[in-house]
């Protein structure tokens, strides 16, 4: 049952509703102006508020963790210790929320990722111009934040499934917000037909859950009660293919939203059609948000059927991973290289990320206790290198698509000579991608293939290597037509100071985190 004592663990989702509202609120009280100098100005004010607000949530969220700061217990008593010791008291810890939340260190991290994915692509939209109404453009964003925090700390099957119709609703209206430009209607129209069968997919792989917890456990939906399926090798006939049916529709169901080959079909013309901050922001946090429920879901509801992730003896749900992550590194890279449209390259890109993540997820089919909990560090180290490298990239082929007028190979033509700061920024995200060393990217991935190996998927690694050195010839080309190809234009290129901060932080972050990973893998142990 809900208590007021709940409300502090809940702080971080209610602020991100109350800055939803206020920012939706101010644009319908705000008339808009004719001029293109008021509507410009009404779009700064609509996209300052919104990346203000988003910064104190963070701010919150990550003094209620601790992980900065813990408040010593022999702190003086006033108001500010007050509001402190308020705030650490919803920290990590306790039961879920009615059985459905849970703010465990898990939820503590993911929420972290997903907020600070959605504070740098409000600074990536302070240039963006929204064809009326900027309010609803930056709510939406704050809307979808919303879901995935809702996603990631998700207990209960009910739950998970609003959470993700919450994240994916607003996703698809900013993925076709521009609606008068073609490509961008295509990208939300195709967004959404897909996510709705994707939904449709999950749905009854959930259903069929319930249905089986019927046998054992009198039908439930919360994640605690349907691991006790009757598990162990006890499966009756029925059941037993009850409840790999319900995994095999789950995994599908996910595996769209989180574009795994072979459900990735919808991806890179989505990537391509969406305003390019939406596209890093979905390319980053909803995918974080997704495999992050993914694992609870895998590993609380069907603890029993994991099997062992090795290609030639692979079992339960672990195998069905094993192939697609198989699937989607190879593809996925493949299909990346005769690309000339940048965003349509990273999108392939990142279907290749992508199945890196999922051999983490391998890791939890270890015999050891101590592989899986490094499986679980590994792939949250991962999601979040990888985010930052991905907002970064996108963040950098979002202005030069404004300003030159396009996102093909072509437009990257002598952009040092044109920005060569700018070039540099992309440069570095670039090569995070392909893993040079001593970037974030590079140590993400050894960190991946170092769990997969342990785990077991020795074959799988193998291929994964061969695959990201076959990755190089792609990330090259981008250097080589920044670097070295003739400009076709040299009229400067200039760097606003909302994506030039947004740039900034994926930059530093990629470099600190690469140099001294143990800076946030001391927190993520703790999960």
């Amino acid at each position: 049952m809900f208590q007021l004592t709940d409300i502090p663990r809940l702080l971080p989702e209610i602020l991100l509703l109350v800055l939803a509202l206020l920012v939706l609120g101010s644009d319908i009280l705000e008339r808009w102006g004719r001029t293109p100098a008021a509507q410009l100005e009404r779009v700064k004010s609509s996209a300052s508020l919104t990346a203000i607000g988003l910064g104190m949530v963070l701010f919150v969220a990550l003094l209620q963790s601790g992980y900065i700061y813990r408040l010593p217990e022999t702190a003086p008593v006033n108001f500010f210790t007050n509001i402190i010791r308020n705030l650490q008291s919803g920290g990590p810890g306790g039961e879920p929320i009615v059985g459905a939340f849970a703010t465990d260190h898990l939820t503590m991290i993911a929420r972290l990722l997903i907020i600070g994915s959605a504070l740098v692509t409000s600074l990536l939209c302070l240039d963006i111009r929204p064809s009326a109404h900027p309010g609803e453009f930056y709510a939406l964003i704050i809307f979808a934040t919303l879901g995935m925090c809702l996603m990631v700390g998700a207990n209960e099957l009910l739950l998970a499934y609003l959470a993700i119709e919450l994240t994916s609703i607003p996703l698809y209206l900013l993925a076709g917000y521009f609606r008068n430009d073609p490509r961008s209607a295509e990208a939300g129209l195709k967004y959404f037909l897909f996510g709705a069968i994707s939904s449709a997919i999950l749905l009854y792989g959930m259903s069929l859950a319930f249905g089986a917890a019927l046998n054992s456990v009198g039908g439930a939906t919360n994640f605690n009660d349907l691991t006790r399926f009757d598990r162990i090798g006890t499966f009756t006939a029925s059941s037993g293919g009850l409840i790999t049916l319900a995994m095999l529709f789950i995994v599908a169901g996910m595996g769209y939203k989180l574009a795994v080959v072979p459900f990735h079909g919808w991806s890179p013309d989505v990537y391509e059609g969406a305003p390019t901050p939406i596209t890093a922001f979905i390319s980053t946090a909803s995918k974080a948000a997704g495999f992050i429920l993914l694992f609870r879901l895998l590993t609380k509801t069907f603890p029993a059927i994991v099997g062992s992730p090795t290609l030639d003896t692979a079992s339960g749900w672990t195998a069905v991973l094993a192939v697609l992550a198989l699937l989607t590194v190879v593809i996925g890279n493949l299909a990346a290289l005769p690309q000339t449209n940048v965003k349509r390259l990273l999108a392939y890109s990142s279907i290749a990320h992508a199945g890196f993540v999922v051999l983490g997820l391998l890791a939890w089919a270890a015999a050891q206790p101590f592989d899986r909990e490094q499986g679980l560090t590994a792939l949250l180290y991962y999601l979040f290198i990888y985010s930052l490298t991905n907002l970064g990239a996108f963040g950098a082929l979002a202005l030069i698509g404004q300003q030159t007028g396009g996102d093909d190979l072509t437009h990257l033509r002598g952009l040092s000579r044109r920005n060569l700061p700018l070039a540099l920024l992309f440069t570095v995200c670039i090569l995070s991608l392909a893993g040079i060393p001593p970037l974030g990217g590079f140590f993400a991935k050894f960190y991946i293939f170092m769990v997969g190996w342990q785990s077991g998927a020795t074959w799988l690694v193998v291929i994964a290597v061969v695959m990201t050195i076959v990755s190089l010839y792609y990330y090259l080309r981008l250097l080589k037509a920044m670097f070295i190809e003739p400009a076709t234009d040299l009229t400067p290129v200039s760097l606003p100071r909302g994506i030039g901060a947004a740039l900034a932080i994926a930059v530093v972050g990629v470099l600190v985190l690469g140099i001294f990973p143990n800076l946030i893998l001391s927190v993520l142990e703790r999960v």
